[in-house]
C-alpha cells in the first residue's frame, strides 16, 4: 500500500476576500476561487502546501467557543520562518501578535510569536 500524503487544510471563512487577503500577507499564493452551488472556495499555496478557504452563505456559518490549551483535537497550524524577528517586524502593524518574538522552553534556540487569522484558527511562526 502507498502511504498517503498530505493534501490540504479547509478553514471555513466568515468573510472569504479578507482571509484571501490575510493568508496572502504571511506568504500564500491566492491559485483560485471555485463558486460551487451552496459556497466558494479559495485555494491557497505555500510551497507545497494547499490550503481551502471556504465561505459559506451568511447565516450558514456556526460560530464555537476559542479553543483551550486543554481541548482534545487540532490546535494551531505552524510556519517555519529562517528570520523570526524580520518577519514579525515586517507583520507587527498588520497582524495581531500575542507577543514579541520569544523562545520555546525546553527547545534549545527554537523561537516563536503567535497570532490568529481573521476567523480566530491559531498560528505560529518558528525559527530553528
Amino acid at each position: 500500500m502507498n502511504a498517503p500524503t498530505f493534501d490540504h487544510v479547509l478553514i471555513v471563512a466568515r468573510d472569504l476576500e479578507r482571509s484571501i487577503e490575510f493568508y496572502t500577507l504571511i506568504g500564500f499564493e491566492h491559485l483560485e476561487t471555485i463558486q460551487r452551488p451552496n459556497d466558494r472556495v479559495a485555494v491557497m499555496r505555500l510551497g507545497s502546501v494547499k490550503i481551502e478557504l471556504m465561505n459559506l452563505p451568511e447565516g450558514k456559518e456556526t460560530l464555537r467557543e476559542p479553543r483551550k490549551l486543554t481541548d482534545l483535537g487540532f490546535r494551531h497550524i505552524g510556519f517555519k520562518v529562517d528570520d523570526l524577528t524580520a518577519v514579525y517586524e515586517r507583520l507587527k502593524d498588520k497582524i495581531s501578535f500575542d507577543s514579541p518574538p520569544r523562545k520555546i522552553q525546553g527547545r534549545g534556540n527554537r523561537m516563536t510569536v503567535f497570532f490568529k487569522d481573521p476567523d480566530g484558527v491559531e498560528m505560529h511562526f518558528v525559527q530553528e
